[in-house]
């Protein structure tokens, strides 16, 4: 299983690697999907099935392919004279040591704060808390942020889809132009020959 975990990460840093050094941007993106379904097969292993399907539902089949669609709409064409991109590298590294030292500091807090503490909260909060926290230790990921999600937030969780609800009719409402006919299609225009001749 630790095999496995190595394995995958090492595949997720190579392709992450080939996201910014790939020339075509189509081919990008493609490694960045890559490097997506690696970080979920990590999340998998590490069991956290809910961020797992996040990043496959989210990026991979959202996020992803809209970066694909507007590559090709745009018809953008590969980097010209070969792409060197060596003087990105002393920003690049700078940006990485930070990163690093931030991800260092992080693992050093949350190791602070050991089991012994949360066994010694549950113990100050009586049976009830110890009982919850043995309920939540049976039920799966997914299982736990639904039961919060659907219970405790379910009023935070319809205010957000009202949000994106009006987001998606402001850009609808934006990008209709008024005075304008509406466009219809012409098929026999469009699969005609002779227009692209």
């Amino acid at each position: 299983m630790e095999g496995l975990f190595y394995i995958f990460a090492l595949g997720v840093i190579i392709s992450g690697i080939m996201v910014i050094s790939a020339l075509n941007p189509i081919h990008s993106v493609f490694w960045l999907i890559v490097v997506f379904l690696g970080a979920s097969a990590l999340f998998i292993l590490l069991g956290i099935d809910f961020i797992a399907l996040i990043f496959l539902i989210v990026y991979v089949g959202a996020i992803a392919i809209l970066f694909l669609f507007v590559i090709m709409m745009l018809n953008l064409t590969d980097l010209e004279g070969g792409g060197d991109m060596s003087n990105y590298i002393p920003i690049g590294s700078v940006i990485g040591v930070l990163l690093l030292f931030e991800v260092l500091i992080m693992g050093r807090e949350a190791t602070a704060y050991s089991y012994r503490d949360i066994d010694h909260e549950c113990l100050r909060g009586g049976v009830d808390a110890w009982d919850a926290s043995i309920e939540i230790i049976k039920s799966s990921n997914i299982e736990v942020l639904g039961r919060i999600l659907y219970t405790d937030y379910y009023y935070l969780f319809i205010i957000a889809s009202f949000i994106l609800l009006v987001a998606m009719i402001g850009a609808i409402v934006l990008t209709h132009e008024l005075g304008t006919e509406l466009k219809r299609q012409d098929l026999f225009t469009q699969t005609s020959r002779s227009l692209w001749q």
